[in-house]
């Protein structure tokens, strides 16, 4: 009974540093495809805003 104890605690500890690890792995990947996917949303704003300064001061020498 004492073996069956101490391997049942044995195998709930290894198996919280495995969901863990692939945890933190996990959080690690979201993380970085976020930083990505705002790289890319911030690339486009900047365009946009120079797009409309552009135009903007078109118009205005237009007029």
């Amino acid at each position: 009974m004492v073996l069956f104890a101490i391997g049942l605690m044995a195998g709930v500890a290894i198996g919280m540093i495995i969901v863990g690890f692939l945890a933190i792995g996990a959080y690690d990947r979201g993380y970085t495809d976020a930083l990505e996917r705002r790289k890319a949303w911030r690339t486009e704003l900047v365009a946009r805003t120079v797009i409309g300064t552009r135009a903007l001061t078109a118009s205005r020498k237009a007029s």
